[in-house]
C-alpha cells in the first residue's frame, strides 16, 4: 500500500477508522491510510494521546463539516 498518511504511535492509545475499518493502535503501533482513504481517529482514554503523522506533499483532508484543511507542514 502507497500510504498517503502514515502514524506511528508514541503515547498511549488510539482508535484509528480507515475506510470503516477500525483497529485499536497501542504505543509503538503504526497504520497507513491510503489516498482518498475515509480516515477518523479517536482517543478512547482520559489520558491525552500523541502520535507522529507523516504525509506526501500537497494532502489536502476534508472534514466531517465538508470544509477542507491543508496543513502547513504539507506543502
Amino acid at each position: 500500500m502507497r500510504a498517503a498518511l502514515s502514524a506511528a504511535r508514541v503515547a498511549a492509545r488510539l482508535r484509528f477508522s480507515i475506510d470503516g475499518e477500525i483497529a485499536e493502535l497501542a504505543p509503538g503501533d503504526a497504520a497507513g491510510a491510503p489516498a482518498g482513504a475515509a480516515l477518523a481517529v479517536a482517543n478512547p482514554a482520559d489520558e491525552p494521546a500523541r502520535m507522529w503523522v507523516t504525509t506526501r506533499t500537497g494532502l489536502t483532508a476534508e472534514l466531517a463539516d465538508g470544509s477542507s484543511l491543508a496543513p502547513p507542514w504539507v506543502n
